[in-house]
């Protein structure tokens, strides 16, 4: 009995050192071929991205289901997010969610959150909105390759509101005013203590500073630039959510 549990204990040591001897190449290996598979992503680049793939690649998404082999995925993104040449969908690795975690016989796993940025045309980028992921990647013929690929939670990225610095009674008061778009009509800003309070028909959004000219909302992403010019007092108000430009209003008074 002690000699039985003697092999065991020393195979599984074996094991133990031999995976760790090898997960630092392993893991250096397979972050640089994932990073090479989303520069091809962003880039539509089909060849990178079939090179990067197994044959019998299986790919699974809470939205769109599953899809199988090489050729079925690559034609997938071909006629998905890189059908339409004005429009550009990038993905953002949340850097610090990514995690390593070999496997044995030449597998190993990457699992991580990232985002999506769109691109229409000639207007600005905007956050589209982040995921969960999960790929098994298999070393085959002495290259690394996506083998069984998890993408779900698909949503939009939490809101987290930056922090609000204090400004003057002076600053504040040279950003409150009306202001008027062609499509929303009058804005109305003032100061409410030590910020701003905006409002636009039924719509009412406070204002917290984080620059002298730049302010945010609390309850979503909202951002609101108070554009001086060459004066002191500003001239007109650009409002942008979740980084797009929406809207921008001429001061009127």
């Amino acid at each position: 009995m002690r000699i039985a549990r003697f092999v065991v204990a020393s195979a599984l040591l074996m094991a133990c050192t031999v995976a760790t001897a090898q997960t630092p190449d392993a893991e250096r290996e397979v972050r640089a071929a994932d990073a090479a598979f989303w520069r091809a992503y962003n880039a539509c680049d089909m060849p990178a991205i079939s090179a990067l793939l197994t044959e019998d690649v299986e790919f699974y998404h809470d939205k769109t289901g599953l899809t199988t082999t090489r050729t079925g995925v690559v034609d997938s993104l071909r006629n998905g997010p890189c059908a339409t040449p004005d429009m550009r969908l990038r993905r953002e690795l949340i850097d610090d969610s990514l995690a390593f975690h070999p496997l044995a016989d030449g597998y190993a796993i990457l699992s991580g959150r990232h985002r999506f940025h769109v691109r229409s045309g000639d207007a600005p980028e905007r956050l589209d909105g982040q995921a969960e992921f999960t790929s098994l990647w298999r070393r085959h013929d002495g290259r690394w390759q996506m083998h069984r690929v998890l993408s779900y939670a698909h949503g939009p990225v939490p809101y987290t509101p930056p922090a609000a610095i204090p400004l003057s009674a002076a600053t504040l008061a040279a950003c409150a005013g009306l202001y008027r778009s062609a499509r929303i009509g009058d804005i109305t800003v003032v100061v409410e203590g030590d910020h701003l309070r905006l409002t636009a028909g039924d719509f009412v959004v406070t204002l917290y500073p984080e620059s002298t000219t730049r302010f945010f909302a609390q309850e979503r992403d909202l951002r609101f630039e108070f554009e001086t010019g060459a004066g002191a007092t500003p001239s007109a108000m650009a409002v942008y959510e979740n980084g797009a430009l929406t809207e921008r209003a001429v001061r009127a008074r």
